[in-house]
């Protein structure tokens, strides 16, 4: 059964994809229908991810993966670590470019961005293991994942790991978080993301992503309240299909930006938003995010706050990183909500002080032959 949430979805879906497709179909400029429907589809990519999760595996308990999935943690951080250290005696990672007066590098991923990003992703499942069963902190493992985020060279990452260190640290200590102190994580965040972010809006005129975005804006004020249609700005598909729009606003002599060499023209994730969808799209889009978010809470009700706050991070992330990264429509963005539909996956277990270290879920007292001593918490 639908709940409410997926209903008002369902429904605003409806509503921004009218958005989207009513200016292709008044002008006679557009991108062919394909493309339209592809973007269309990466645009809203995290709703489908999210509720094909939460729908199609409501009932599958997934608390007996743990040690699998700490295991495969350890796994990925001791081989991208041991393979950074080889390099450092014999170079064989090729490196993305020098920031921090270091070389950066991917390690086999396609962008430092989306290394970064999986990295995160494993330190917030680890941290969420040790908040739900109560554990010690992993903080050897969050140290050295954090080299691998420092390596990756990605300023915003590298803010935000550092902002989930210093929660890693006070979540045993604290019963809730203060807002003066989530004041102080902001200002954190903000001032090792400083650089990035005014190049992206305030920085040099001829810089394609600040210019993708000055310009989204004017295509939304030029076609208010629509945009200029799917597959027409900023998109993989008006990269591919060249879209008027670059000429018609003086980008297509923007080096990334030409006909020839359009290598920037995806790099800007609210350039598209905006550009695209205008100013309507953008309220549906801001809609759809908090209704994500409600729908992940929906899930945790029961759950602590700090555990709630770590299972809803990697898609916070997502969107603290949404004006200068495009994990939202990358495939990145299925790594983002897998961590999230396993943050809520767990069931609640009662802990048997016969079977220890047993867990006996709730939804399998019967299989425990000591039933008669579960005790009455649960985690």
């Amino acid at each position: 059964m639908i709940s409410t949430i997926g209903i008002i979805t369902l429904v605003t879906c409806i509503i921004l994809f009218l958005i989207a497709i009513i200016p292709n179909i008044m002008n006679s400029e557009h991108a062919p229908f394909l493309q339209q429907l592809l973007t269309f589809y990466a645009d809203i990519k995290f709703v489908i991810l999210f509720f094909c999760g939460m729908y199609v595996f409501e009932n599958i308990d997934l608390t007996s993966t743990k040690k699998l999935m700490i295991r495969i943690s350890w796994l990925f951080t001791m081989i991208c670590g041991l393979m950074y250290l080889v390099n450092l005696v014999v170079p064989f990672l090729q490196s993305f470019d020098t920031r921090f007066g270091i070389a950066t590098y991917s390690f086999g991923f396609g962008h430092p961005a989306q290394f970064a990003l999986t990295a995160i992703v494993f330190s917030v499942l680890r941290i969420f293991f040790s908040l739900k069963d109560s554990e010690r902190m992993p903080y050897i493992y969050l140290i050295l994942n954090f080299g691998l985020v420092f390596v990756a060279g990605r300023s915003t990452s590298i803010g935000f790991y550092l902002c989930l260190l210093i929660l890693a640290i006070i979540f045993p200590y604290v019963k809730r978080i203060p807002i003066s102190f989530v004041v102080v994580l902001g200002i954190v965040f903000l001032w090792l993301s400083w650089g990035r972010i005014m190049s992206q809006f305030m920085g040099d005129p001829d810089e394609a992503r600040g210019l993708l975005l000055r310009t989204s804006i004017k295509i939304a004020q030029d076609n208010f309240p629509f945009g200029a249609g799917l597959g027409m700005f900023g998109s993989n598909a008006a990269r591919v299909h060249y879209s008027p729009y670059f000429s018609k606003y003086n980008l297509d002599g923007v080096w990334g930006l030409t006909k020839e060499n359009p290598h920037f023209a995806t790099d800007s994730y609210w350039a598209m938003i905006i550009g695209e969808l205008g100013f309507l799209g953008v309220i549906c889009m801001l809609i759809l995010f908090g209704l994500v978010i409600a729908g992940i809470s929906m899930h945790l009700k029961n759950e602590k706050p700090f555990t709630k706050v770590i299972v809803l991070l990697p898609f916070i992330y997502a969107l603290l990183t949404s004006p200068v990264d495009t994990v939202m429509v990358s495939k990145s963005i299925i790594i983002v909500m897998f961590a999230s539909r396993y943050g809520y996956g767990f069931k609640k277990y009662h802990h048997c002080y016969v079977c220890h270290p047993l867990y006996v879920s709730v939804y399998q007292k019967n299989k425990c032959l000591h039933r008669g001593n579960l005790g009455s918490f649960s985690f």
